[in-house]
């Protein structure tokens, strides 16, 4: 675990994620040029988002399963908040902020605590 401050306000538009349980089907498209490690992917009601390329087992025919549940929110930040790193993907950060609400962080936005 690591400590950071968001170092701007940010705020997530996106009405509806992709969330994923282990073994929901997706096909995938571009992988992302600015996010390496993270794919297009869109499941069969047309939910759709990026998700990290490890969570996904082809099934061929362009079908993907997802071995492992994937939640997609964005934590909203305050420029200043105080913010743990409970995991990293692919230079975003799991993090859980002051309240207890948890969601992704991308790199750019974390300045580490010394």
């Amino acid at each position: 675990m690591a400590e950071f401050i968001a170092n701007a306000d940010y705020e997530d538009k996106d009405s509806e994620p992709l969330f994923l349980r282990a073994g929901d089907e997706v096909t995938t498209g571009l992988c992302d040029q600015t996010w390496p490690g993270w794919v297009w992917a869109e499941d069969h009601i047309g939910r759709n988002g990026y998700v990290p390329e490890e969570i996904l087992e082809p099934l061929g025919e362009g079908r993907f399963a997802a071995i492992e549940a994937f939640d997609p929110t964005v934590l909203t930040l305050k420029r200043g908040d105080a913010l743990v790193s409970l995991k990293q993907i692919h230079r975003w950060h799991w993090c859980r902020n002051a309240s207890g609400a948890e969601g992704w962080v991308a790199d750019y936005l974390l300045k580490a605590v010394e």
